[in-house]
């Protein structure tokens, strides 16, 4: 490993690591981005190998982390002050990574699948990909108008969802649904309660907009509707909250002796 410690603004690794950190573009164009704290970091070295860059608040415990690293690994260490400005919570660990973007190749056989339009809220979109990746989900499309799902902040959310579950960006979702064998079901506040549908077998859930819900031609790609019965006076569950409850009745009844 290359230790350094850096002590200016001006230095590129500073510099890399701040963009990576507030931009979505420019994690893009370099295909990396930051993990916050250990849990991810190990995660990622279980599934990837060692990260290309660690960065410590100076001072910091160098040795929990030389398990995880290669001689070609950047340790960077950072006063206090300069590593809040690459930090991306409010609470920072004191450690972070710079990782290579990996890309999970989507599965032949698909029992279940999620279609997601338009999620805005980071936390949801990694809660959902962290609920997905438990309940046994094999593939999760997004649309364009998602939240970038390699921000920090979705990263933290999925606490390593991100390495074991295939996502596809920017999905066109009637291409989607045309090709897929199984049913398709549109969340909504009306349509039929998920608890008295069959869910064994192929099954594609489409989930909406936080605010919105679902646009109507996306809930014309579905073979039924349905929703989540609740109290009366509850108007609608958070989203994330709503994946859940739909993905671990179909888990449940496909697994009814787990």
């Amino acid at each position: 490993m290359k230790r350094q410690v850096i002590s200016s603004r001006g230095n590129q690794h500073f510099k890399h690591l701040k963009k990576l950190t507030e931009s979505p573009r420019y994690r893009l164009e370099m295909q990396q981005t930051i993990l916050d704290g250990m849990h991810l970091i190990e995660s990622y070295v279980e599934r990837f190998g060692s990260p290309d860059s660690i960065a410590l608040i100076e001072g910091g415990d160098i040795d929990k982390i030389v398990q995880y690293l290669n001689e070609d690994t950047q340790v960077l260490e950072f006063p206090a002050g300069l590593f809040s400005e690459i930090t991306p919570v409010i609470s920072p660990t004191g450690i972070l990574a710079s990782i290579n973007i990996p890309h999970l190749e989507a599965p032949k056989k698909q029992n279940c699948i999620l279609l997601l339009e338009d999620i805005q809220d980071p936390g949801n979109l990694g809660s959902i990909l962290r609920s997905a990746s438990a309940a046994g989900v094999d593939l999760v499309y997004l649309s364009d108008q998602c939240a970038d799902i390699w921000s920090p902040k979705v990263l933290r959310g999925g606490q390593g969802a991100h390495f074991y579950l295939p996502c596809i960006e920017k999905a066109i979702f009637s291409d989607v649904t045309k090709a897929f064998k199984g049913k398709i079901f549109a969340t909504e506040l009306i349509g039929k309660s998920i608890y008295t549908q069959d869910l064994k077998g192929p099954v594609a859930f489409i989930f909406g907009n936080e605010g919105s819900g679902l646009q109507l031609e996306t809930i014309k790609l579905s073979t039924q509707s349905i929703h989540i019965p609740m109290q009366k006076g509850i108007e609608s569950l958070n989203v994330s909250a709503a994946v859940s409850v739909c993905l671990y009745e179909k888990y449940r009844q496909e697994n009814l002796n787990a």
